[in-house]
């Protein structure tokens, strides 16, 4: 099994920290226990989404989305090779964050 470097993830979410907080994201990181299976999370907020991205040191990922207006909510599981697919996510995270919902 291919281990995920979550430093990846850290210095992801750190480079993107000044464009989110720029569009009025608030945004905390947590790195969780080193564990076999370790994680680290990053929660974000906007006047309309809340969301969490949760990446494990195994490359596992889920992201939770839900808009803070309807109430809907998604909940998508990832698998990240490398970091290209972490930012993929990542620009799928921030577009929902910078998009408020259709009524």
């Amino acid at each position: 099994m291919t281990e995920f470097d979550l430093t990846t993830f850290t210095t992801a979410i750190q480079d993107r920290s000044r464009s989110w907080e720029s569009k009025a994201i608030t945004w905390e990181l947590t790195l969780g226990p080193t564990r076999d299976k370790s994680a680290a999370w990053v929660i974000c907020e906007s006047t309309h989404t809340a969301a969490q991205l949760t990446v494990w040191t195994s490359g596992e990922a889920e992201l939770d989305i839900a808009s803070l207006t309807t109430d809907a909510s998604t909940s998508t599981h990832h698998q990240f090779a490398d970091r290209q697919d972490l930012e993929a996510c990542l620009d799928h995270l921030t577009k929902r964050l910078n998009t408020p919902p259709t009524p």
